[in-house]
């Protein structure tokens, strides 16, 4: 899905190039349940829904105005199976659901405490596990984190830096987006 199939307000929104990575390693063909952490505007949980339509997914937002987008993104594309959850995770009320895919977009510096909770109480072994960052602050806790859990393996990451065709005068140009980190794992195992 291109980036102007989503209204998007001023939250946040993982772009279509980030997005089909993200999609891509979390192998949802075989998923049941998806759980989105940071979801901004709904663009992932949108996307996986409406190419996995027998999915579920679970959207996480601590803004009210994303709620209200993820609302209506998944409204505008007739889309029954996203639900928006508002607050921050981890989230003590949230249903004591398994979840076998988990995107993490936005873990607001709480990354050691979305991990645990998620690892207690909703998770188990074959989880995908997936994030996506821009900084390489947030890169450095996720690795660390990882390489200090040996119950995740099966690591997989790619830098991708993309540039978009725009408008220069006369002429064109790739206008450059924020490079992205996005890190694969699956719960349940020693580190590969």
């Amino acid at each position: 899905m291109k980036d102007n199939n989503f209204v998007r307000g001023k939250n946040p929104m993982t772009k279509m190039e980030i997005r089909n990575t993200i999609i891509s390693y979390l192998e949802c063909e075989e998923a049941s349940y998806v759980l989105d952490i940071g979801a901004g505007t709904g663009s992932v949980s949108v996307q996986i829904a409406k190419q996995f339509p027998h999915l579920t997914v679970d959207a996480i937002e601590m803004t009210e105005s994303g709620i209200k987008l993820i609302e209506e993104n998944a409204q505008n594309h007739a889309l029954t199976t996203v639900t928006a959850i508002l607050g921050k995770a981890p989230l003590e009320h949230l249903p004591s659901k398994k979840y076998d895919r988990v995107y993490i977009g936005g873990s607001g510096s709480n990354l050691t405490e979305i991990m645990t909770w998620l690892e207690k109480s909703h998770m188990e072994a074959g989880t995908i596990v997936v994030f996506s960052v821009i900084t390489l602050e947030s890169l450095n806790a996720i690795m660390s984190y990882l390489e200090s859990h040996e119950q995740y393996s099966q690591l997989e990451g790619s830098m991708i830096q993309a540039s978009r065709l725009e408008p220069l005068g006369r002429y064109h140009y790739f206008a450059p987006l924020n490079p992205c980190y996005v890190i694969k794992c699956t719960y349940g195992g020693k580190n590969v």
